[in-house]
């Protein structure tokens, strides 16, 4: 990509929290990600998954979207607009692993996950292994995907 950062119109994001209504903070999420000027072109249903790392908190409640932006755009910038969602909904910083009031992940880049970006941040995310959730998540959207993620 000769110094180029990774770009791409498409993005799958990650949704989740685990306190305070948490079907409420993921139609935040999707409402601050829309009003940034995202379209959610897929989403996956709603569950709830067992808190990864720290696992002395409540269950998370976790949705995986497939979203495109106006416009291709580098890792960076869309893990600012995941950023602002989730400010945008309350989320206040506690500790690695710790609850959450929202929480906007980057997992994959691209409609089918191929842009890789190396930098900050890494995409797909590191923990993309460590959270079978999202792999079923992303299955519902496109099987093809998500077996790809694996392998």
């Amino acid at each position: 990509m000769s110094g180029r950062p990774a770009a791409s119109g498409w993005a799958w994001i990650a949704l989740g929290c685990n306190i305070g209504h948490r079907g409420r903070a993921l139609a935040c999420l999707r409402a601050g990600l829309v009003a940034a000027g995202v379209r959610i072109e897929s989403a996956s249903g709603e569950t709830l998954t067992r808190p990864v790392g720290v696992i002395t908190q409540g269950d998370f409640h976790n949705q995986v979207l497939l979203a495109r932006s106006p416009e291709p755009w580098p890792a960076e910038r869309w893990l600012d607009v995941c950023l602002e969602a989730e400010l945008g909904c309350g989320r206040r910083p506690t500790y690695r692993w710790g609850p959450r009031r929202a929480d906007a992940d980057l997992i994959l880049l691209g409609r089918h996950g191929e842009v890789v970006s190396a930098g900050s941040p890494t995409v797909p995310h590191p923990g993309l292994p460590d959270r079978p959730f999202w792999h079923r998540l992303i299955a519902e959207i496109d099987p093809a995907v998500a077996k790809a993620c694996l392998g």
